[in-house]
C-alpha cells in the first residue's frame, strides 16, 4: 500500500480469539497494508472487561499467519516487562517473523492509567535512567548500574 514513498498501517486490536483475529491479519496484509500493529497492555479503558490477549504471543501467531506484512507492538511497556525476559521473546517474535517485527518501546504510563496496579510508580522521566527502562536497555550493562562509572548519578537517555 506504499504510495509516493508514504506507506500505511493498521492497529488491530487484541481482543479476539485466534480463530477470528488469524483472518484479521491476513485481511490487513491481503488489503496491503505496509504494517499492522497491536497494543501491549493488560488491558484497555473501556474493554477492560473483554477477552485481552498478550502481544508477543498474538504477535508471533499473527507471523506464522502472514507473509509479508511487517508486525509491531504500539509502545510496550516496562510497567509490565522486565528487559531481559521481554528482549528474548522479541528476539524469538523477529525470528519467526523472519525479521519484520517493528518494536515500540516507551516509559510507561501513570500508575493510575493501568486496571491492574495499584503500586505507585515514579514518573517516566525519572524512570529514565532506571535499569528497568528502555532507554536503558541496550547501553546499560546487565550487571551493573546504569550509573556512569566512579559516579553514583544515574544516566539519562539524550534529548
Amino acid at each position: 500500500m506504499t504510495t509516493d514513498g508514504l506507506r500505511f498501517g493498521i492497529v488491530l486490536l487484541p481482543q479476539d480469539r485466534w480463530v477470528h483475529a488469524r483472518e484479521r491479519w491476513q485481511r490487513a496484509e491481503a488489503m496491503g497494508f505496509d504494517h499492522a500493529w497491536t497494543y501491549d497492555h493488560l488491558a484497555w479503558r473501556t474493554l477492560v472487561d473483554e477477552p485481552w490477549f498478550a502481544t508477543v504471543p498474538l504477535l508471533a501467531a499473527a507471523a506464522t499467519a502472514t507473509q509479508r506484512i511487517r508486525l509491531g507492538t504500539w509502545v510496550a511497556s516496562p510497567n509490565y516487562r522486565h528487559p531481559v525476559p521481554f528482549a528474548k521473546d522479541v528476539m524469538g517474535l523477529d525470528d519467526i517473523s523472519g525479521g519484520r517485527l517493528l518494536l515500540g518501546l516507551g516509559a510507561g504510563g501513570p500508575a493510575g492509567t493501568r486496571a491492574s496496579s495499584a503500586r505507585r510508580r515514579a514518573s517516566p522521566s525519572a524512570r529514565a535512567g532506571s535499569p528497568s527502562s528502555p532507554s536503558c536497555w541496550t547501553r546499560c550493562s546487565p550487571s551493573r548500574s546504569p550509573s556512569t562509572p566512579g559516579s553514583s548519578t544515574p544516566r539519562t537517555a539524550p534529548g
